[in-house]
């Protein structure tokens, strides 16, 4: 039962950052090109292939790698764009990069989970996904909501900043009761594996915060562009992950669906102590 509901939830979700959105969004990554290229490459190809590299060396469960793996694919989301404004961040370079890189993996998620499955899976877990089929059902799930939320702010701008304000709220509320839900429905399966899992995330989340800010210091960018892009590469779509690995129609495991559930509590823990320490720090 609850497999089925967070599809659609992630999908009003997607609805509400539509309705925060505009073509604009979309083109304004030529405004700042260099560090949208550093921190689109370290959300589309370097943390696949970290999250790879990190999976096949440290010992655990092929389902957790799977699933790590899965993470690591679903980079951005609406809770990098609230961290960045609350880191002061460039909030503009945030929303161009989650908006774009939502793009794409509509194609790399199915690619790269398939080669995932591929590696790590035993006789036990052996699935596989049809590539075509499944970018349609995350574009279902993502680019459409997005989508007609733009449509819904093009054509009624008054009702989508209304409307906007009320959607976010309800997804925010409506987070910990899918959780919460996803505990029980799991019979203890969550909390069995609560400390691995919980590892996993945290040194994990840990590392790709790091890497987005070296990144950006590296590249020697301003000060909010080096935040922006340690929360956008630290920052993974975890309702992303638990909806394709949880799904019936794609990936239909709810022990893959473990590691990005366990993250969607342990990323915000970390984004927050992150971002205070960038205000702390710069005041």
């Amino acid at each position: 039962m609850i497999s089925a509901i967070i599809p659609w939830f992630l999908a009003l979700l997607m609805f509400g950052m539509g309705l925060g959105l505009t073509l604009a969004d979309f083109f304004r990554i030529a405004q700042f090109p260099k560090a949208a290229a550093v921190g689109l490459t370290g959300q589309l190809l370097l943390l696949p292939v970290c999250g790879f590299l990190v999976a096949s060396s440290v010992p655990m469960r092929p389902e957790f790698a799977v699933g790590l793996c899965l993470l690591t694919l679903c980079p951005g989301g609406a809770l990098s764009n609230l961290f960045t404004y609350l880191g002061r961040g460039d909030v503009a370079l945030s929303v161009s990069m989650t908006a774009l890189s939502g793009l794409v993996t509509v194609f790399t998620i199915p690619i790269g989970l398939n080669l995932a499955l591929s590696h790590f899976a035993d006789s036990s877990t052996a699935l596989s996904l049809p590539v075509g089929e499944t970018a349609l059902r995350i574009m279902m799930i993502t680019v459409i909501p997005v989508a007609l939320g733009m449509l819904v702010l093009h054509r009624w701008p008054r009702f989508a900043r209304q409307a906007e304000i009320w959607v976010r709220r309800g997804n925010m509320g409506f987070l910990p009761v899918i959780i919460i839900a996803m505990l029980g429905a799991e019979s203890g399966k969550w909390f069995e594996n609560l400390m691995e899992a919980g590892a996993i995330t945290v040194t994990f989340n840990i590392f790709t915060i790091a890497m987005g800010y070296f990144l950006g210091r590296g590249f020697r960018l301003p000060r909010n562009r080096v935040t922006t892009l340690a929360i956008e590469v630290g920052a993974q779509n975890a309702m992303l992950g638990v909806a394709i690995a949880a799904s019936p129609s794609m990936l239909g495991n709810s022990v893959v669906a473990i590691v990005p559930s366990v993250y969607a509590v342990t990323m915000v823990f970390l984004l927050a102590v992150y971002v205070g320490i960038v205000n702390r720090v710069h005041g």
